[in-house]
């Protein structure tokens, strides 16, 4: 739908209660940044974020990623986003190689973020989480944080068996926003309808001194019309948390 009637998911977003919204490079033509920008506010609606991705850890995808990366960073801050959120590609045990060839390329791709005004932050789905977030605090440990922040998507915590509050309170200081989003064991769910220990997380979130632009709300599947399961999350947003 993205692709074929983005005006009206951004009117559904507007009307479901939201300031912006975060959408995938892929439903977008990166050579029409203003028309973009226009269409968003023509909405009401702010550009939070910018989402990509890539397989930058395999040498030989590294510079075609990397391409489009630096045309991805160019357009998302000619739309005024404050962020580009990158989530990298699954591999079953990475070697230690291609996790530093990994933390380099996002260096030099936080490098480029930096000098374009916006930041890089490194989204992450199950696999960064699993053996004590293994590849994640790889990430953290090898990157400047200068240059490589966090997108934390809390569902994929829970769903790799982590708590997101004390995943959120071990990189705190490297989160740039939250994906904040519910799910159960087998199924995602609207946000406050899941299983996700949501007060806890703010808890500790609402106590860092970083001022965050955005959190956003994100359901991988509904089963209901997405405009509904939208309203949904952020009526608990608002009601429940003060959000």
């Amino acid at each position: 739908m993205n692709r074929q009637h983005l005006p009206e998911v951004l009117a559904d977003i507007s009307s479901a209660g939201y300031d912006g919204v975060e959408i995938g490079v892929q439903h977008l033509d990166v050579t029409q940044p203003e028309a973009f920008r226009q269409l968003a506010a023509s909405h009401g609606l702010q550009p939070a974020a910018i989402h990509t991705g890539g397989e930058i850890y395999d040498p030989q995808a590294v510079q075609e990623a990397l391409e489009k990366l630096e045309r991805t960073v160019v357009f998302a801050a000619q739309v005024g986003a404050p962020c580009l959120a990158f989530s990298g590609k699954m591999k079953e045990n990475r070697a230690q190689e291609e996790l530093a060839l990994e933390a380099d390329n996002l260096s030099r791709v936080g490098q480029f973020c930096k000098d374009n005004g916006i930041r890089l932050a490194y989204h992450n789905h199950f696999w960064e989480i699993q053996n004590d977030c293994r590849e994640l605090r790889y990430i953290c440990d090898h990157t400047d944080p200068a240059l490589v922040s966090l997108c934390l998507d809390v569902a994929w915590v829970h769903r790799a068996g982590g708590q997101p509050a004390e995943v959120a309170r071990t990189f705190l200081d490297r989160i740039a926003y939250l994906h904040i989003k519910d799910t159960t064991a087998t199924e995602w769910r609207e946000v406050g309808y899941g299983e996700v220990d949501l007060a806890s997380l703010f808890a500790v979130t609402q106590r860092g001194t970083r001022e965050w632009p955005w959190l956003v709300v994100e359901q991988d599947e509904t089963q209901r019309a997405p405009v509904e399961s939208a309203r949904m999350s952020r009526e608990y947003l608002k009601t429940k948390l003060g959000i």
